[in-house]
């Protein structure tokens, strides 16, 4: 460039105004090609550092499980972890004296069995149906259905099994402890920011592996690994793919509002099967938020969790009718169906709110859970 300029000079045709011309465009291009350079390398540090900072742990206060933000919050303020200071039940010193499972063989005294309980059931249940619940039409069947079955929950039958309470912020599961010493399996289904009742379940049951999926990462993977979970980041449903689910996003525990989003889901069986290798699952808590409608006939005899040799011990699911396009007919249809396979007992009726409410299902059916859970 500087023997440019000097033949330039030399030249005998320059003048000038040409000199000023080539100056004020030379010193033009020097500003705009800096001026790139610059915005370029800004916007590369910038990337990499958002890189780093979403993969650094450091953004987590792990003395007090607070988060700071790094996943935007939908109110501003986000989730505040807390450190769950959690005894077992009681009785845990009782479960840690049990003997071994021995589940091919059936206990010489048992404290019930499957025939007695399905006999209390019956005898409760079904008139109330015939009387009542099978004449109504099927969203008044899911309006009136904890009203009207809550007083079978009271029969001796039910009352000798030792049902025991894991409550959470918003909810109580239900669940039968084991009557022998075996490792269990837990799965969640829709963790939606809450874990107490896995946490309680965990300190009283060391032995049992606990899985979980939920499409909203944070801060459901720091809490449900927090106590030893498997965190899985996707929703379970009934299609795999991009399915809309109602889902509770990162946010104070105060604000709770829940929001529509497309989210990569898992099929169940594909879940289950697949993914967890699982043929027996103890214990299944299921709130989805309406996705649970799409499957819940894979519990029926001779669908998709038979065909795959998966059996389910005890359940608690939210059902969420008012939720789904002909949720209240899906409900209509598949507690009938239930009544009448004889595979499950249900009871703990709860409604949350018009057109939702939760059950509790104790199956009576497979061997192996009613040697370990009712015998």
């Amino acid at each position: 460039m500087t023997m440019t300029i000097y033949k330039l000079l030399n030249t005998q045709k320059f003048i000038p105004v040409q000199f000023f011309i080539f100056c004020t465009s030379l010193v033009t291009a020097f500003i705009f090609f800096t001026s790139l350079f610059n915005w370029t390398t800004t916007t590369s540090a910038n990337a990499i550092s958002k890189k780093l900072t979403l993969n650094n742990d450091s953004f987590y206060t792990k003395s007090t499980m607070q988060y700071k933000g790094v996943f935007d919050p939908m109110d501003g303020i986000g989730f505040d972890f807390e450190k769950y200071d959690i005894s077992p039940f009681p009785k845990f010193q009782d479960l840690e004296k049990l003997h071994v499972c021995d589940l091919s063989v059936d206990k010489l005294k048992p404290r019930t069995t499957p025939a007695k309980l399905l006999k209390g059931f019956h005898d409760c249940v079904d008139p109330l149906f015939e009387d009542v619940l099978i004449k109504m039409e099927p969203k008044n069947f899911s309006l009136e259905i904890c009203k009207i079955i809550k007083k079978c929950d009271t029969i001796p039958e039910f009352t000798n099994l030792s049902i025991d309470e894991f409550p959470n912020d918003h909810e109580i599961k239900w669940a039968i402890l084991p009557k022998c010493k075996e490792d269990n399996v837990m799965v969640t289904l829709g963790i939606g920011l809450d874990v107490k009742a896995e946490v309680l379940l965990s300190r009283t049951l060391p032995n049992t592996t606990f899985y979980g999926a939920d499409p909203i990462i944070q801060p459901n993977l720091q809490m449900y690994s927090h106590f030893g979970g498997k965190f899985f980041p996707f929703a379970v449903g009934k299609d795999a793919g991009i399915n809309r689910f109602k889902v509770l996003p990162n946010q104070n525990k105060k604000t709770r509002e829940y929001t529509y989003q497309d989210v990569t889901t898992i099929d169940v069986p594909y879940f289950f099967n697949n993914i967890l290798k699982l043929k027996r699952i103890d214990f299944l808590w299921i709130d989805i938020e309406g996705g649970e409608l799409t499957f819940l006939h894979y519990l029926n005899r001779g669908n998709q969790f038979d065909k795959l040799g998966i059996t389910v011990c005890q359940f608690n699911v939210e059902l969420h009718p008012d939720f789904w396009p002909n949720g209240y007919q899906i409900v209509f249809d598949f507690i009938p169906q239930i009544l009448r396979e004889n595979r499950y007992v249900f009871l703990k009726p709860l409604e949350t709110t018009t057109g939702v409410f939760r059950l509790f299902f104790i199956n009576v059916e497979n061997q192996e859970c009613v040697r370990k859970y009712i015998q």
